[in-house]
This record gives structure tokens, C-alpha cells and sequence, in this order.
């Protein structure tokens, strides 16, 4: 990341803050539910605010004053700890409990008696219930009874969701390598191949491209892309499967997912042609009216006509946002139905039709909204492939 990339995002928040009436931001560690399957690192808000993925846990923003990194000492003379330093953070290495170091942190920055943000506490993206560990909280709550403590996910949800230039450079690149996995796919499956080599085959694509692992690769023939749950299998594909996937790139930690179902051999499933048809102009319909101002249910209104023509119920999942993976993913039920979109925001249009025999046609790909409307960040031709 630039070095005017990393302040311009605390920038961000601090106006939040500045809203919220909190003077600091404490912000922890976060494990999106679905990263436990995709990147293991996944500190997703701590790398949000550092651009750094892996060596810190914690990260203290306060409202005036410098920002701090806490990690451990395995960063010490790393790339990390220069880069960090570059970026004007202040580190500081825990010699014990996390909650000591935070509470100096605190202290020296005169936050004893501070309004105080907390992310993870309560509705983190994926985790409705938190995952900020209690004995930590317990232990800084109890040392400075006089601060005012407060749930602050919301704040992060927010500034995340509006990427930057430059961030959304970087999901174009991660889309790009998503679609050479995509042709190493192309190039790879037949029937009588194993999965796990058509697996292995675009996952060193990815790798190669980028030296970074891929943010998630689950592809299966016969099947839902997602139940291979992110790993090569040992399953042969057969003559007139249909083969699907859910492929992020990695980026400096940034992902963006591609989908692109094709057929394996022949003979096709009876109801593949009408599925994928269907599949590929719902996709074409909904960036059509992608705009500003717009909510997740007025761009899903032509999918979930579709959904309930097929004997399906409305509000199946086709927006998946790129990033670091923590907004909201869904369709137009619930609470993804009413966000309404901005300019900046990126994600994943990726309709999905169930066919008879279990497996799925879909098609997607990321996307950014523009003021105009929405562009593609891939560059594939939307089409029907046949392989072998």
C-alpha cells in the first residue's frame, strides 16, 4: 500500500468517531466466520487499519495522537516492523498478558477516563455474539472503572464497506488472478480427472501469480462449489457433470471472488441449458441496475422472480463482498436486502440455480460501484463452457 493509503483510512474512522462521540478505538483481532475455511490469518480489521497481514493482534486509534500495533516479539526485525514504523505506527510488544499492554497503551495516551470503542463485542461481521476475549475485557474494565466502554463494530462495518482507488486497483488485480484460476480450470478438467489436480492446478496459478495464498478456492463437479469446504478431494469427474467454484485471489490480503460453472463431457444434465441461460442473464439484469442510492433488494428483484419461477424461495444469497471478507454477504431478505449502495463498494454478482441432480449453474464476478452505475472488474467473456 502507498504510504498515503494507510492514513487515509484512520482518517475515515475518526470522522466515525467523531459522530459516535469516542475518543479511542480499541480494535482486536478478527476471525470472519467463513475465513476459518479461507485465509487462517484473517485478522481482517487489525490489517484494515495497519495494511499489514499476520504479526498484530490489537490495534489502539485514538482520536488525536498516534496509533498503536500491539504484537509479539516475533515481529522484531521483521519487513513488518519497518514497514509499520514507514507508516508512522507505534509498536509494542507484549511480554505478557494482552490486557497489560493495551492497558499502557491506554494510560499513556490518557485514555483512563475515555469513551472507548470496542469491536467484536457484540455483532462482528459473521459472529453475532462477539469473539472479543472475555478474561481481556474483564481485566480492562476492572482497571479503569472510570472509562465508558461501548460496542463499535458498526463504526469499522462502515468505513470498510467504501473502498479507495487504490484498494479497488488491488480487487481488479485479485479478479484478474481469480480468472487465470479460472482458465487453468479450463485447461485441466475432463472427465476421468481427479479433483485435486484440478484443485492443485489453480491453486499454484494463484500462488504464482500473486506469492499470496489464495483468499479461497472451493470448486466441486456434481455439486454446490462450497461443500468442498475449500479443499482438493479425491473424487474422479464424470461425463456430464457440472463443475462450479467459489475462487479469490489474494492481494496484499485483499480478495475477490469469481464463479464461472462449466459443463465436463457429455452427455448435460437435462435441465443445465435453461439453468445457465437463466444464470447468465439474471447476472447481466442485476449489474444492469446497480446504482447509488439503491438497496440490495431493488438490484435482487429480477433473480428472486426468477428464483420463485423455478420453484425456489426468493432471497438466495448472490452478493458477496470482496475486500478482507468481513461485510455483509446475502441477498435481498434480511438485513444485506437493505443496505444501500455507494459508490466505492465492490462485490461479488453471483446468481445461482439449483439443477436435479444436486449440482449448481453459476455465474459471477466482481464487480465496483461507480457513480455511473456498476463495472466489472473481470475481463472473461460470460458465456457457456463446455470441456472435453
Amino acid at each position: 500500500w502507498s504510504l498515503d493509503e494507510i492514513p487515509r483510512r484512520w482518517q475515515a474512522v475518526r470522522q466515525q468517531m467523531k459522530q459516535a462521540n469516542l475518543d479511542c478505538l480499541l480494535v482486536c483481532q478478527h476471525h470472519p466466520g467463513e475465513m476459518i475455511t479461507e485465509r487462517l490469518d484473517g485478522d481482517a480489521d487489525v490489517e484494515y487499519l495497519t495494511g499489514i497481514p499476520l504479526p498484530f493482534k490489537w490495534v489502539v486509534l485514538p482520536y488525536e495522537g498516534k496509533v498503536t500495533a500491539i504484537s509479539t516479539n516475533q515481529v522484531k526485525g521483521t519487513r513488518e516492523e519497518k514497514l509499520t514504523q514507514e507508516r508512522g505506527i507505534d509498536i509494542r510488544f507484549a511480554e505478557g498478558p494482552w490486557s497489560a499492554s493495551i492497558l499502557d497503551t491506554l494510560r499513556e495516551n490518557n485514555l483512563s477516563q475515555a469513551r472507548i470503542g470496542v469491536t467484536d463485542l457484540v455483532d462482528s461481521a459473521r459472529q453475532p455474539e462477539g469473539e472479543f476475549p472475555y478474561t481481556t475485557y474483564d481485566r480492562i474494565l476492572k482497571a479503569l472503572p472510570q472509562a465508558k466502554f461501548q460496542p463499535a463494530s458498526y463504526l469499522l462495518d462502515k468505513v470498510e464497506a467504501i473502498h479507495s482507488p487504490e484498494e479497488i486497483a488491488v480487487m481488479e488485480k485479485t479478479t484478474h488472478i481469480g480468472e487465470m484460476a479460472l482458465q487453468a480450470m479450463f485447461d485441466a478438467a475432463r472427465p476421468g480427472v481427479i479433483h485435486r489436480v484440478v484443485w492443485l492446478a489453480m491453486f499454484n496459478t494463484m500462488v504464482n501469480a500473486s506469492g499470496e495464498r489464495p483468499f479461497r478456492l472451493s470448486i466441486r463437479a456434481g455439486g454446490p462449489a462450497n461443500s468442498s469446504l475449500n479443499r482438493p478431494l479425491e473424487e474422479v469427474m464424470r461425463a456430464g457433470q457440472v463443475l462450479s467454484q467459489e475462487c479469490s485471489g489474494c492481494v496484499l490480503g485483499y480478495g475477490s471472488q469469481v464463479n464461472h460453472s462449466v459443463l465436463v463431457g457429455s452427455p448435460a444434465p437435462a435441465d443445465w441449458d435453461a439453468a445457465a441461460k437463466d444464470c447468465l442473464d439474471t447476472f447481466q439484469e442485476v449489474i444492469a441496475a446497480i446504482a447509488p442510492g439503491k438497496t440490495v433488494k431493488e438490484i435482487c428483484a429480477t433473480y428472486d422472480k426468477r428464483l420463485v419461477a423455478r420453484g425456489e424461495r426468493p432471497g438466495a444469497l448472490v452478493i458477496h463482498s470482496g475486500g478482507l471478507g468481513t461485510q455483509p454477504r446475502g441477498g435481498s431478505s434480511g438485513p444485506t436486502g437493505e443496505i444501500v449502495l455507494q459508490a466505492g463498494m465492490v462485490f461479488d454478482v453471483k446468481p445461482s440455480f439449483r439443477l436435479k441432480d444436486g449440482s449448481t449453474a453459476q455465474f459471477g464476478d466482481s464487480v465496483v460501484v461507480t457513480e455511473k452505475g456498476a463495472r466489472r472488474l473481470g475481463e472473461r467473456d460470460m458465456k457457456v463452457v463446455k470441456l472435453g
